[in-house]
Formats: C-alpha cells, sequence, structure tokens
C-alpha cells in the first residue's frame, strides 16, 4: 500500500522550513519504494487532492500555537490543523491547509492520517538555515516518525 509523507513549508523563511526538513530526512531514512515524498509551500492547497489514493499519509509541518517552547514536538489529529499557519498578519492567520471532508467519497481517504509539527515562533525572518533549536527538533522529529510511523522499513545502517 502507498504511503505519502506530506512535507510543508516555505524553503525561505527560518521556523517555516521545518515541515520540508523533516521529510527530506525521512527520505533519507525510510528504506521503501512504496513510500513517496511531496514537498510544498503552497497555500490554501486541497489536501484530499493530494493523499487520493494513498493508504496512509503522514503530514509535517510547523505550529504556532502558543502553548509550547520553540522546538517542542507535536503530534496532532484532523481537527487540529487550523493551527498551523501560512501566514501571520495584523489582519489576523491565513492556513496553508483547510480540510473540508463533506462529499469526500470513502475510497479517496486514506486509511491513516498522521500530523505531525514543531513548535515555531512568530519570527519569519528570511533564512535559508534552520537554527540549532530547530535542527535538533527536525532531528528527533525524524527519529520519532521514523519509529512510530515507519519501523519496520527504516534504513538497518541507520541515518544519523
Amino acid at each position: 500500500m502507498k504511503t505519502l509523507i506530506l512535507g510543508l513549508g516555505d524553503p525561505g523563511l527560518a521556523g517555516e522550513r521545518v515541515g520540508l526538513a523533516v521529510a527530506r530526512e525521512l527520505h533519507a531514512t525510510l528504506d521503501d519504494p512504496m513510500i513517496d515524498i511531496i514537498e510544498t509551500k503552497a497555500s490554501g492547497i486541497d489536501l484530499f487532492e493530494i493523499v487520493a489514493g494513498y493508504h496512509k499519509v503522514v503530514i509535517v509541518d510547523c505550529v504556532r500555537s502558543g502553548e509550547g517552547g520553540f522546538g517542542e514536538l507535536c503530534r496532532l489529529g484532523l481537527e487540529d490543523l487550523e493551527l498551523i499557519p501560512k501566514n501571520v498578519t495584523d489582519h489576523g492567520v491565513e492556513y496553508r491547509a483547510k480540510i473540508a471532508v463533506e462529499g469526500l467519497h470513502d475510497s479517496a481517504m486514506p486509511g491513516e492520517i498522521s500530523v505531525y509539527a514543531i513548535e515555531v515562533t512568530d519570527d519569519i525572518r528570511r533564512s535559508e538555515e534552520l537554527e540549532p533549536v530547530a535542527r535538533d527538533a527536525v532531528l528527533r522529529l525524524v527519529d520519532e516518525i521514523a519509529r512510530e510511523e515507519f519501523g519496520d522499513r527504516m534504513r538497518e545502517s541507520g541515518w544519523y
């Protein structure tokens, strides 16, 4: 059965790139041709168009919940996706992904959807490098996802 790892983020913004970094590290960690990796910074994407046909989907992004410290790992439910911001402005928050399940055929829906995130700050400065705290969080989340979601499909040689 096909699995999708969907990394969300903006590669040009410091904290926003953590979802992309986790997806890339998972790609290097996992040894399975049945796992696809998609990285996107698209806003307003229709997740169900992307995930249609997959049995299992793992979504990875940043989150600004205000409830955790920078670099804290989170496992979210689909109902929490509204916490994942695209842009925070004086006019409010724009969300990267919104889920609408009305009219979705059961056959198109993945059997499993897991959502993981790393708590980031409101610092949205341009940077192509992860801060040390964010890099450490990426590695911890890769390890957590690899073990919880794909334990039997990790490369034997390790990825560190």
